[in-house]
C-alpha cells in the first residue's frame, strides 16, 4: 500500500487532542510521518513534548522542528508554558531542531509533489513557508487541516490565533481539506473510551496517560477529537462528508476577526465550483471513535 507522506504541524501541549492525533497517525498504516513541526507561543516547550512522545512511542526516527511562536499580527506570550509540559520530564529533552520553516520548504521542494501538510494548530508556519518560497503553492500535494467553522457563525481557535496566516493559506491555491468545529465537536471520548486509552498496550500511546493526567489538572471535560479527525481526513473519505465551498478568512471585523466565512452559503452560491477548498460538513462520529479506539487501544 502506498502511504501518504505527511508533515504534522502542531501546537501540542495545551489541549490534549494534538497528542491524541499524533498517536493516531502513528497507528495509521496509510500514513508516513516525515516530520513534526511546532507552532504558536512556546514552540521549544512544544517540541520537547513531541520529542518525548515520539521516543516513548519508539519513533525517535521522526524529526521534530520548532517553528514560529509569534503570529503575524496578534501578540502572544512566547514564554508561556503549555499545561502538558513538565520541567522534570521535558526539561532535558533534546534532539529537535529550530528550523521548521526551512524543513517544510526543503522537504516539499525536494519531493515529487507527494507531501501533504497537516496543520492542527494556528497556520503561522505554513503561511510563512509559503511567503518565503512561493513555489510551495505548486509543490504541496494537499493541506489537510483542523481549523475553522464553515456552516455556522463562530471564530475557531486555530484561525483566530493568526487570521492573517490563515488568510494566506486559504488564498494560496493549494488544495485544502478543512475539518472544523462543524464536525469535530460531535466526536467526544466517553469515560469508557478514556479508561481504555489509559490502559492501552500500544507503544504509540505510551506517553498519552501522563499527558492526559497533566491536562486533566486544568480541564473538567473529556477530550473533543478535533485534531485526530483531521488526521482521519487525510486517508478516509467515508467517515467525513466534504463539501467544496468558497471560503474566505475575516481579518478586519471587530467581532468576526478570525471567522471562516463561507461565501458559497450565500444565495448566489459564490464561486464554489472554482474553489480548491473542501470543508467537512458531516461526520459519522460513532464510526470515527470506533476507528480511533481500535487503532490506538488494541
Amino acid at each position: 500500500m502506498d502511504k501518504t507522506k505527511i508533515i504534522i504541524d502542531t501546537d501540542i501541549g495545551d489541549d490534549i487532542d494534538d497528542a491524541l492525533a499524533i498517536a493516531f497517525a502513528l497507528e495509521s498504516p496509510e500514513l508516513e510521518i516525515i516530520g513534526i513541526t511546532t507552532v504558536f507561543k512556546n514552540v521549544t516547550a512544544r517540541a520537547k513534548i513531541a520529542v518525548n512522545l515520539l521516543e516513548k512511542a519508539g519513533r525517535a526516527d521522526i524529526p521534530v522542528y520548532a517553528g514560529i511562536g509569534s503570529p503575524i499580527l496578534n501578540k502572544v506570550d512566547l514564554s508561556e508554558i503549555p499545561n502538558q509540559y513538565s520541567e522534570e520530564k521535558e526539561g532535558h529533552a533534546e534532539g529537535f531542531k529550530t528550523t521548521a520553516i526551512d524543513f517544510i520548504i526543503d522537504t516539499v521542494m525536494k519531493s515529487d509533489g507527494d507531501i501533504t501538510l497537516v496543520p492542527i494548530g494556528p497556520l503561522t508556519n505554513i503561511a510563512i513557508a509559503i511567503l518565503k518560497e512561493p513555489e510551495l503553492k505548486h509543490r504541496v500535494k494537499e493541506i489537510v487541516m483542523m481549523g475553522g467553522c464553515f456552516y455556522s457563525h463562530l471564530s475557531e481557535w486555530n484561525i483566530r490565533c493568526d487570521p492573517e496566516a490563515a488568510r494566506i493559506v486559504f488564498e494560496s491555491g493549494i488544495p485544502i481539506k478543512a475539518v472544523g468545529l462543524d464536525v469535530t465537536v460531535k466526536c467526544i471520548l466517553t469515560k469508557e473510551n478514556m479508561d481504555r486509552l489509559l490502559t492501552s498496550h500500544k507503544q504509540s500511546a505510551d506517553y498519552i496517560p501522563e499527558l492526559i493526567a497533566r491536562w486533566q489538572k486544568v480541564t473538567d471535560h473529556y477530550p473533543m477529537m478535533h485534531d485526530p479527525l483531521a488526521i482521519c481526513a487525510v486517508f478516509d473519505d467515508r467517515i467525513l462528508e466534504m463539501q467544496q465551498d468558497e471560503i474566505v478568512v475575516e481579518t478586519q471585523g471587530e467581532f468576526t476577526r478570525g471567522a471562516t466565512y463561507n461565501k458559497s452559503a450565500l444565495y448566489w452560491r459564490g464561486n464554489a465550483d472554482q474553489s480548491v477548498i473542501k470543508a467537512a460538513k458531516n461526520v459519522d462520529a460513532e464510526a470515527f471513535i470506533k476507528l480511533y479506539m481500535d487503532r490506538v487501544c488494541f
